[in-house]
Parts: structure tokens; sequence; C-alpha cells
């Protein structure tokens, strides 16, 4: 496959938005560091998540390896969205960038997604709903259908004329995604991390709360957006597990329309990735385009 042959086997669009390939770094993976050659690898760049006011996270320890994964537990460590806004020129290196924001209430979202909304280096918001509501005990947003349409419904109404995506979590992902695209989501992003707890043996206590990436969680995400794709009327974006060219493949063939890769390029470089996707393309005789939900056809 020449290069020109290769740009147009992994082309595809989302929610009206042309991305050069299906990849987009899981928000929060991605650093303005790590910006030089990411053009031609990535279709669209999305930083990571942010406030409404600046965070601090959570205390160390953070992060902890497991077997077949990572279990994480930032807390959103954030500038805020001010000095998010005075800097985002700093993401520009030619793609779409989209925008990860979680708030505490209701109302920050759909403040936060306003402001978002008349930025015009901005081309898509994507709602991070696995954070706490603390106006509802601290449940969070995705916690049923009924909070997550009540919140995507009025930042749909705040965020005019960009599409919106919605990452959930993997708790009752078809029901909520569905109650997504009711209130006027454009896209949801399938799965957010899965809670797990990390022990430690010796001084018998807890080691680290907090969320399950890699490897392991990929047949999870995988069923989430082969379920909710074919319960659905907008795109899927597939997250959870992706560390090689296969596993962008799959979730296509499952449904997604697009594929975020998180926890594995901390371990395998995503041109890597990509190489293989376009590799498997060129043996296969198929676009990428072609491939979202083949699975069920055949």
């Amino acid at each position: 496959m020449n290069p020109v042959d290769s740009a147009r086997a992994l082309a595809v669009e989302l929610c009206g938005i042309p991305l050069g390939t299906p990849l987009i770094p899981a928000a929060g993976t991605l650093g303005k560091e790590a910006l030089d050659g990411v053009k031609g690898i990535y279709g669209a760049i999305l930083p990571k998540t942010v406030t409404p006011e600046p965070r601090a996270g959570n205390p160390p320890p953070r992060v902890a390896e497991v077997p077949a994964g990572m279990v994480n537990s930032i807390g959103l460590q954030n500038p805020g969205l001010d000095r998010f806004l005075d800097d985002l020129d700093a993401y520009d290196v030619g793609l779409p960038i989209f925008v990860s924001v979680a708030a505490d209430t209701v109302a920050q979202f759909a403040a936060a997604c306003e402001r978002l909304s008349a930025d015009p280096r901005v081309a898509a918001v994507e709602l991070n709903l696995s954070c706490p509501n603390v106006e509802h005990g601290g449940l969070q947003f995705c916690a049923g259908p009924g909070t997550v349409g009540g919140v995507v419904g009025v930042c749909r109404a705040a965020l005019r004329g960009k599409p919106l995506l919605v990452k959930l979590t993997v708790e009752d992902a078809v029901a909520n995604a569905i109650a997504a695209e009711g209130a006027g989501a454009d896209a949801v992003t399938l799965v957010n991390t899965v809670p797990a707890l990390v022990v430690d043996a010796r001084e018998r206590r807890v080691f680290l709360r907090g969320g399950l990436s890699g490897p392991a969680i990929k047949p999870v995400a995988l069923r989430a957006v082969y379920e909710a794709s074919r319960a659905l009327g907008v795109p899927v974006v597939g997250c959870g597990g992706v560390a090689s060219g296969t596993d962008v493949a799959e979730f296509m063939l499952a449904g997604a329309t697009a594929v975020q890769v998180g926890s594995g390029r901390f371990a395998r470089d995503a041109s890597e990735i990509l190489g293989e996707f376009a590799g498997y393309l060129s043996a296969e005789g198929l676009q990428a385009r072609e491939l979202t939900g083949l699975l069920g056809r055949n």
C-alpha cells in the first residue's frame, strides 16, 4: 500500500469531523510535551480532562501496576478551565482538538460547555461522567439513565454548533448510552476505567482504590461497544485495553467508529499500533471506514 492509499484507507469521519486516522488519545494520556510527531498518527487530539476550577489531584500513591493493566487514582489533577484555555494553543498540531470536561454539578458542566462552545479552537467536547455529583451525595453522573440524560441535555443546550461526546463507565453502559443519545449526545465513548482495588498483603491495608485500565478490561469494553453500537443511532468511540493494531480492528469490527488509546501507549508507541492497524487493512483489502460494525454483517 503506497502512502497515498494508506492515508485514504485510514481516514474516518466522526460526528461530521474528518479524522486522518481512527486513533484518538484517551484523556489524560497525552501531555503537551509528547505532541511532536503525533500528526499522522492520531486523528484528533484529546488533552487531559479539565474542570471549572483547578484541582491538585489525589495524594500518592496514585498508580499501581497490576497483571495485564494498571490502577490509577490521579484525581483529575488539572489547572482549571481558565488556565487550560490560555494554554490551548500548545495543543494545536494541525488536528481537531477535542476537550474532555468534568465538573461537580450540572450547572458547572453546562457553564464549561458554554465557554467551550464559544472557542473556535475546540472542535468537540467529551463529557467525563465518571465523576461524583456533589448535589446528589457524591453519586456519579453516570449512575443511571436519568442522571445521564439530565446532564447531557443541559450540556447539549449549552454547547451550540459542536459535537458532544459522552464518556461512560461499563456499569449500565447500554442503558446510559441510550439515555445520552436521547438527550442529544452526538456520540458515546465506551468505556472509562473499571473500579478496582489494590491490596498490600504485607501491610494488610488498602494500597489504592482507583480505576483499572489496560488489556485486562479489553473484553469488557468490547462487549459494551458491541452491544451499545447495535442499540444506538449515533457513533460509538471504543476505549479500553487497546495495545495493538489488532485491538483497534476488533473495536471497529465490534461497532466503533474511532478508537481511543490510553494506557496502552505507555507500553508501546502509538505509531506502532497504527502501523499494525494499517497492515491489517492492507492484508484484508479494507478501508477503516468499512470496518465499523462489520462483525455483525458476517
